[in-house]
């Protein structure tokens, strides 16, 4: 009777484990002719929040945007990107802003880029012209930390126009296959000044030089979306 319990306990667990329970989605959904949707959640679970779009020379963008309830104390509104390349392939942006178009009401604006994040390997400037990371809000101590970590995995801030270089590295998966992933840099933009949340907008990044050659992504749309979506309960 014991091995048995314990047995329809291990079951039960299983189960819970392996389980799917809904969850309710409220986030901003790319769209993009060409792109791919793709989501950042647990096991590929979560919203198709996502977007992937290949460039020339194996260049790839991906792209992420949110819109909240306008809020004096916190940021309302974000867009996060990161651009990556093979090994060898030198790109930049052409210029360091965001437009954000609201599409409901024709307001824009316009949203700079203060630096790039990068690894050390991935940057072709000069080392004079790496920004010192400061974060004002937290003591000396867990600053000197931070820098401390960041210079052992090799992240670096640079100024948005600054050259970088594509690097495909590799790591060991299982019957000694390996997985290979490119790596370039990554930057994000915040604003406070939307009045509201965006329900219907769009974003514009700048420009990406490949290689010498000049690539216009052209217009990503966000949209709101609510729905009910299902995710594992172990994650």
């Amino acid at each position: 009777m014991y091995i048995l319990g314990l047995i329809i306990k291990v079951f039960l667990l299983t189960a819970v484990l392996t389980s799917c329970a809904p969850v309710p989605r409220d986030f901003h959904k790319p769209i993009y002719e060409g792109g791919t949707l793709i989501s950042q959640g647990c096991g590929s679970s979560g919203p198709l929040d996502t977007m992937v779009i290949q460039l020339t020379d194996g260049v790839e963008v991906t792209v992420r945007a949110s819109s909240s309830d306008s809020d004096y104390e916190f940021v309302n509104f974000y867009v996060k990107t990161n651009i990556t390349a093979p090994d060898g392939v030198i790109f930049q942006l052409e210029n360091d802003l965001i437009v954000i178009e609201d599409n409901l009401t024709n307001k824009s604006w316009k949203l700079g880029i203060k630096y790039l994040s990068t690894y050390n390997e991935n940057y072709l400037g000069l080392e004079d012209s790496i920004i010192e990371s400061v974060y004002p809000k937290l003591s000396q101590k867990v600053q000197a930390e931070i820098k401390e970590s960041h210079q052992e995995m090799g992240l670096i801030k640079v100024t948005p126009l600054s050259e970088i270089i594509g690097i495909t590295n590799s790591y060991d998966i299982a019957f000694g296959r390996k997985r290979y992933f490119n790596t370039g840099m990554w930057f994000s933009t915040i604003n406070r000044e939307m009045e509201s949340q965006l329900e219907d907008f769009s974003v514009y990044l700048p420009s990406i030089i490949v290689n010498g050659n000049k690539v216009d992504l052209g217009e990503i749309k966000f949209i709101h979306v609510k729905y009910i979506g299902i995710d594992p309960l172990n994650c």
